[in-house]
């Protein structure tokens, strides 16, 4: 009966009504929940179909609330950083749990307002925890299930994610990886000033150490050359050019004890054994060290020099290659130069409680210089030259006769006895007869490997000249070798010459640097090589200026001016806060400087997000309709930028709530009118029976 239709049309519009002053009574409620998206409802007829086209069937009206959760609320300022907020579309992804199980259920959430809790991890503050991707230190995400090595940054999973907790990030140190230097090196300087610059730098466990770079000027106009030592607590240092050929390499022992009778330290495959007995009788393999007048340290290792100057010609000591450290009596310094790589092997080295007598205790091996660099050359004759054979030093020829004697000083060498006697009248054939290489400069000599068990003297060692220029060795009819070459056997004419580390040109400006790195290795703290091997530190790269530009060494007037000393790297550091990136980095940040990456947000996105099912806490979860959720980086393609220290305000507008708050309350009205007009028409209908 149309009486009846109309009674519960009218019904039906008061539980629409209902319906939307509700989802209205929501919304002004939420007004202040952050990331709270409005709820609309809307309205649809019901339809009764007619059986007569003069009578009408009353039908209805049905509401359809639906929550606009594709919308963007506004971003508002915070003072926590620990809030975010997304910029754009997508969801954070969050868990019940701490640290969740299979049986944990992951969901998806716009309200940012996290904070860290007893335990370190990030909750907001309905209590679900915040999921991201673990990265390494360099930023690169990697799995949270550690027995998996490639991440699936598309599976909603604890093998992939894992709940952000800022209590586990610890404290950091960070190695030095690059020093620059500016100052100003006096012109008017003589050959031999040196100028020093003490730099600190880091180890890889944040230790502080100090060490000088020695720029000295050189015998050549606007060159000067750069010296390193080892730091304290290191074993070598070797500078390198930018193609990591080797400038300079310095190695060092640092003796802490007197070392104990029958103790012995290898240098270049010698053995020196300290003998505290006074009767020192040496051997075919083994040096005698004589420490039996000493009492102090400092004579242990001022006698172990003299042992090895005397016992192998490589060490003469007019070539520095193992020299009193001038700052410490109880340090030796070995420099390899261009002769070879020095070996030392100090593991036996022992004080009398047993312990090592230096703070080195491993072999270490100090690096030859490049032949760029290096001050001498060395030529081998691997056979006696044969009469009428020559060699031309510095444009002077010497001749090699079997009809020579004895050995004299002109241009005629002897070549009728052995190898020795022939290398022997050469030294002194070009000491006698080229000024430059007379025989106070020490730029010419004889030498072997080990004078003490007779080896032959067959080796000629040719030093650069002092004033810079180059010159050439041509060789007639033998083959000399240099066995630290490669090849072996020397071209014809080989030039000799030697490359500086600064080169000024004539206005004061650099010309050419021709040292970039260095490497430090050995470290006695534990701390890792500074050689960019594999879990090493890497190198240190030496920033001196550009070439062509005031903007770092300098070579003008007046005096020695240090500019500036810079260097990266820290000491130990203690977490102090966090930053999020809009990529979704999370970095955590030390009191130290340093910053680290620790996390990486990610952010899902859905393919109809009115579809999500809303949980209490406002949280969604995937549904049916809305598909299933896709990870992606946050700030890329569709998904939104994260915003710290914002979070998202609710999409609601109270005017426009209270406006339809006004419309609702009419329209509920409205419809109870429809019900007490029907039963008035009810009534009057009875009545007619009556």
């Amino acid at each position: 009966m149309t009486l009846f239709g109309a009674l519960s049309s009218g019904v039906s519009g008061l539980t629409a009504q209902s319906s939307a002053i509700g989802a209205i009574s929501d919304n002004i409620t939420n007004v202040s929940t952050v990331g709270y998206k409005n709820t609309q409802v809307d309205f649809q007829t019901l339809v009764t179909k007619q059986t007569s086209a003069t009578f009408f069937s009353a039908g209805g009206v049905q509401s359809k609330p639906r929550q606009d959760t594709g919308v963007q609320g506004l971003l508002a300022s915070s003072s926590s950083a620990t809030d975010i907020a997304i910029s754009g579309s997508g969801f954070f992804v969050v868990n019940e749990a701490s640290q969740p199980t299979i049986n944990n259920e992951f969901l998806f959430t716009r309200a940012g307002s996290f904070f860290q809790d007893n335990d370190g991890f990030l909750r907001n503050t309905a209590g679900f925890f915040l999921q991201a991707w673990p990265t390494d230190a360099a930023g690169v995400v990697v799995p949270a299930n550690t027995s998996l090595l490639v991440p699936n940054q598309n599976v909603i999973s604890t093998d992939f994610l894992e709940t952000v907790n800022l209590n586990r990030v610890g404290g950091t140190a960070a190695a030095t990886s690059s020093i620059a230097i500016g100052a100003n090196l006096p012109s008017n300087d003589a050959s031999g000033v040196e100028r020093k610059t003490d730099v600190q730098f880091f180890d890889s466990l944040g230790n502080a150490t100090s060490m000088s770079l020695i720029k000295t000027k050189s015998t050549v106009d606007n060159k000067w050359d750069l010296t390193i030592d080892p730091p304290p607590g290191t074993a070598v240092i070797s500078l390198e050019d930018a193609a990591g050929l080797v400038y300079d390499s310095v190695g060092q022992l640092e003796f802490t004890a007197r070392p104990t009778e029958g103790s012995n330290v290898v240098i270049d495959g010698i053995t020196y054994e300290v003998d505290s007995s006074g009767s020192v009788v040496n051997s075919a393999t083994l040096r005698r060290w004589d420490t039996s007048s000493n009492t102090t340290i400092a004579q242990d290792v001022a006698d172990l020099i003299t042992a090895v100057q005397a016992q192998d010609s490589d060490f003469v000591a007019a070539e520095g290659r193992i020299t009193l450290n001038p700052a410490d009596t109880s340090k030796i310094l070995f420099k390899a130069k261009g002769v070879d790589a020095i070996v030392v092997d100090p593991s036996s080295l022992l004080a009398s409680t047993g312990s090592g007598a230096t703070n080195q205790t491993t072999s270490f091996s100090v690096k030859r210089q490049n032949d760029l660099y290096s001050d001498e050359t060395h030529i081998r004759f691997p056979a006696l030259p044969a009469s009428g054979d020559t060699i031309v030093v510095n444009s002077i020829t010497y001749t090699f006769q079997t009809s020579e004697v004895t050995a004299d000083n002109d241009t005629t060498i002897r070549a009728d006895s052995t190898i020795a006697n022939a290398v022997a009248d050469l030294e002194l054939s070009i000491e006698a007869n080229d000024p430059e290489f007379a025989a106070t400069s020490v730029r010419v000599r004889a030498t072997n490997q080990n004078a003490f068990v007779g080896i032959t003297n067959d080796t000629l060692v040719l030093k650069s000249k002092a004033n810079g220029n180059s010159y050439n060795v041509t060789f007639t009819g033998i083959a000399p070798t240099d066995a630290l070459k490669t090849p072996a056997v020397l071209s014809s004419p080989t030039a000799i010459s030697t490359a500086y580390a600064i080169n000024f040109s004539s206005s004061g400006i650099p010309a050419s640097f021709n040292v970039a790195k260095f490497e430090i290795v050995d470290f006695t703290n534990g701390a890792a090589d500074m050689d960019g091997g594999t879990g090493s530190a890497s190198k240190i790269t030496l920033d001196l200026g550009t070439v062509g530009e005031s903007n770092g060494m300098t070579q003008f007037g007046g005096s020695f001016t240090p500019v500036f000393i810079t260097q990266n790297g820290s000491q130990f550091g203690t977490f102090a806060g966090v930053t999020f990136s809009a990529d979704g980095i999370v970095t955590a940040l030390f009191d130290n400087g340093e910053t680290r990456p620790v996390y990486k947000i990610p952010i899902a996105s859905f393919v109809n997000v009115n579809a999500l099912g809303g949980r209490t806490g406002n949280i969604w979860n995937s549904t049916q309709g809305s598909g299933d959720p896709t990870l992606r980086v946050a700030d890329n393609g569709p998904a939104g930028q994260i915003v710290q220290s914002t979070l998202e305000q609710s999409t609601v507008d109270i005017g426009t709530e209270f406006t339809k708050m006004i419309v609702v309350q009419r329209a509920f009205s409205a419809a109870a009118k429809i019900i007490t007009t029907a039963d008035e028409m009810l009534e009057e209908l009875l009545r007619t029976k009556r």
